[in-house]
């Protein structure tokens, strides 16, 4: 094993015969030539299927045993990175937070070239959570494209580095943000974006465009406008009918694509998810009926024109935020005796679900995990039938209802996998829920270990047959948030867990096969590639995105919060892997807790609502990441709390100031330093 490389920021690597690596030169005609040979990993997807498949079988459920750990890299990406690697031609190509790119030697590890962009006006428009969440890049052509959660789709020389040129593609000030990579195909970049959940009048839409030059091709929009002329293709207009009330004005429709795309070459469409809208309840956003459409919908479009080809909607009357931005698989299946050209896709909201492609029909639908909110799919209309166990909406009083899956969904942007061979989908399943009681009080549950006087594992990985609508094997997970899938020829499915595992299983049946501990959570998705003839199995670690911070407190410890590192993996590798850990420092001197019971309790609560998304729940968070873990704050930083918070001091940095009052910051700080006394007490 080698070496853990160090990287230089920004460097041009004068060091290294870059040209002799190869420069991303991905054209269509290359892909659809030499997909099949699994060389390569060129787009997120594996390939235009989608499958996070590879077809390499040197490493297989018989030897899987004796894979090693060849080399490993210290990632310039301080709060992990959920993407997916892309490989072309003996290069690593990866982004994560803040928009940091890494090209890397596939055969060694050393770091080529990185870049960083600016992140000005990410801080100032208050979007450092979604910049943190950043899911990588795509490659095509001799170029890097990467996304800024300030909405820039940015070009780069994938030689060196080198920006080539950026264009805005979306408007902040409207409560649009970034955080998924552009897809790429039929000689066009692809770019959703994020924003369903603000309340700017933001609409959903996907753009494509020119990867030469950043111009703009084709825009469509997921939503219609309030302004009727504004609706000016048979698409929106169609849309347009399905709202009723004024939320499109008051609101917004949201209804955004912040996940990843699938191009099919073969039909030229482009099939993408989208999402719900800011204003979650159906009967207060829509009230005298309507299936708000695009919203929680499957849509396929011409990947030339942008024109609408069909759609089918998951959720019609969506009140949960049961997203179907998932992953999108292409898939043939025999249905029923008959052979179908299928798109898949588990969407949030615990249904599997097989669509024609190339009508949008529903072929199969069932579930992957515990649901509540829906007994069943139509099979004759494609609607659910809704269960009323689920209605948070209708709480009797003195009661708390729970709804399955809970609101960050059953399966997230973790990339589910697919094998042609064994025609099973693996999906990184959550099985959690959320509760509601009488006074609209919400929570969603974390951790989950018993139901119904049951054990219950929080987290599964499922293999689901499309086909017969069943779950054909499940393995239990001790965590909920565990990392994206990858499956291969040789009857292998990889994946990491929020445990920091590395486990390869048998695709068929489920076996574990093989194991490694990291020393970190695992939220990103493998790869495979080959160099000379041996196949390599590649891994980002460390805990990444909002998932770095939602780890129950009894676990958020070291691995959850561990090294951020790319690790590769082949026969023949150490097999010992050396594993770091992240520890916890002394606490520093700070100012004694002088509060009441009241004001700490009002102090969790203003912390929840306001603090948790970055700062972590129970205030803990990763060491030596971009956010600090409050809880080792010093007396300095107590000292100029209410200035960083309400004041906004450190807004240059990622930490905006938050609308409470003096008084409200006070009760935040309090809770903050209780947590930092238990930790005092239990020295």
């Amino acid at each position: 094993m080698n070496k853990t490389s160090r990287f230089p920021i920004l460097s041009l690597c004068l060091l290294f015969p870059v040209t002799l690596l190869g420069q991303a030169n991905i054209t269509e005609e290359r892909m659809l030539a030499e997909s099949g040979s699994g060389e390569n990993w060129f787009v997120q997807g594996g390939n235009f299927r989608g499958e996070h498949y590879s077809p390499l079988d040197q490493v297989n459920d018989g030897n899987v045993s004796e894979l090693g750990l060849t080399w490993v890299t210290d990632l310039p990406m301080k709060d992990g990175t959920p993407t997916t690697p892309i490989i072309v031609d003996g290069v690593i190509y990866l982004g994560g937070a803040y928009s940091i790119v890494a090209a890397i030697d596939a055969k060694n590890g050393d770091i080529l070239w990185t870049y960083e962009a600016s992140m000005e006006n990410t801080f100032s428009e208050g979007l450092s959570w979604i910049a943190r969440a950043n899911r990588g890049v795509a490659v095509w052509d001799g170029r890097v494209f990467a996304t800024a959660a300030d909405c820039r789709l940015i070009a780069l020389d994938a030689k060196t580095g080198k920006e080539q040129w950026t264009v805005q593609t979306c408007d902040t000030e409207a409560g649009y943000s970034i955080s998924d990579s552009p897809y790429v195909g039929g000689g066009k970049i692809y770019l959703g974006n994020a924003g369903s959940e603000s309340r700017e009048n933001n609409r959903g839409y996907v753009d494509a465009y020119d990867p030469d030059t950043g111009k703009l091709i084709w825009r469509f929009y997921i939503v219609p406008s309030h302004i009727p002329e504004e609706n000016d293709t048979p698409a929106l207009k169609m849309a347009a009918k399905t709202w009723t009330g004024d939320t499109l004005e008051t609101v917004g429709g949201g209804g955004n694509n912040w996940n990843e795309m699938t191009y099919d070459p073969a039909s030229n469409q482009l099939f993408f998810g989208t999402s719900g809208s800011a204003n979650y309840e159906h009967h207060t956003r829509s009230p005298d009926g309507g299936d708000n459409l695009f919203l929680s919908s499957i849509i396929a479009v011409n990947a030339d024109t942008g024109e609408y080809n069909w759609h089918y909607q998951t959720v019609d009357k969506d009140s949960w935020d049961y997203n179907a931005t998932m992953n999108i698989i292409l898939a043939d299946l025999t249905i029923k005796g008959e052979n179908r050209e299928s798109v898949l896709i588990a969407p949030k909201n615990g249904f599997h679900y097989a669509l024609d492609r190339h009508t949008g029909g529903l072929l199969t639908a069932g579930k992957y995990a515990k649901v509540n909110w829906a007994t069943h799919i139509n099979m004759e209309t494609g609607r659910p039938s809704y269960d009323p166990a689920a209605e948070f909406w209708n709480v009797p009083d003195g009661e708390t209802i729970y709804f399955w899956p809970n609101g960050w969904g059953a399966h997230g942007w973790n990339p589910m996998a697919y094998h042609p061979g064994l025609r099973l989908s693996y999906i990184p399943a959550i099985d959690l829920p959320s509760s509601v009681d009488d006074q609209g009080n919400s929570e969603d549950v974390v951790f989950l270990t018993e139901v119904d006087g049951k054990p219950h594992a929080p987290g599964k990985l499922v293999a689901f047959d499309p086909e017969t609508q069943s779950i054909r094997w499940s393995v239990d997970h001790a965590l909920p948030y565990n990392g994206g899938l990858m499956t291969t020829g040789g009857n292998l499915v990889f994946q990491g867990n929020a445990e920091g595992n590395f486990v390869a299983y048998a695709a068929d049946s489920g076996e574990e096969l093989w194991s490694v501990q990291t020393g970190s959570a695992i939220n990103a998705a493998p790869a495979s590639y080959s160099i000379d003839g041996d196949q390599y199995i590649l891994v980002p670690i460390g805990a990444s995105g909002g998932l770095q911070f939602r780890y129950p407190r009894m676990h958020a410890a070291d691995r959850a919060k561990g090294p951020v590192k790319l690790m590769a993996f082949s026969i023949g590798g150490d097999t010992n892997p050396p594993v770091s850990y992240v520890g916890y420092p002394e606490l520093p001197d700070q100012p004694a807790l002088d509060a009441s019971d009241e004001s700490i309790t009002m102090g969790a609560a203003y912390y929840g609502y306001y603090c948790t998304s970055c700062h972590g729940k129970d205030g803990i968070a990763r060491f030596n990441g971009s956010v600090p873990d409050l809880r080792y704050s010093d007396s300095e930083i107590h000292s100029t709390w209410h200035g960083i918070v309400v004041g906004g001091a450190k807004a240059s940095n990622g930490m905006p100031r938050i609308d409470i009052s003096v008084e409200e910051s006070e009760t935040i700080r309090n809770y903050i330093l209780s947590l930092s006394e238990e930790i005092r007490g239990s020295n």
